[in-house]
């Protein structure tokens, strides 16, 4: 199931050395809200059997318009603008952040990469 996670919650899990997926996007975003969302519950299905939790955090309502600075600070040290983005923390760490990755296919080989790379940050 995807999480919602506020940016502070990021920072703190950030700070605590936790690894996680983290899924920035926008309201206005149709590659977010109509392309990439209905692929999603396979992505977060195949991350948590590896362990690894997925979390959603929406940064805009209106485009151009960050709900707070914090949305903003998260979206800016995640990379920038770019929708959806999805963001890899291994251990506190961010080693990577993807835009517009949507489809099935292309979320399923995600992930797979991402399982991948925590098994090795681990080993």
């Amino acid at each position: 199931m995807l999480k919602d996670i506020s940016p502070a919650e990021v920072r703190e899990q950030i700070e605590q050395g936790e690894t996680f997926v983290v899924n920035v996007v926008a309201s206005w975003c149709p590659d977010c809200v109509e392309r990439q969302h209905p692929h999603l519950p396979g992505f977060v299905e195949k991350m948590e059997r590896a362990e690894v939790p997925v979390y959603q955090c929406r940064v805009q309502e209106e485009k151009l318009v960050f709900i707070s600075s914090a949305h903003e600070t998260l979206t800016n040290a995640f990379g920038g603008h770019g929708y959806p983005r999805t963001v890899l923390v291994i251990k506190g760490v961010v080693e990577d952040s993807r835009v517009e990755v949507m489809d099935p296919l292309t979320l399923d080989m995600l992930a797979t990469e991402y399982m991948e790379r925590v098994r090795l940050a681990f080993s």
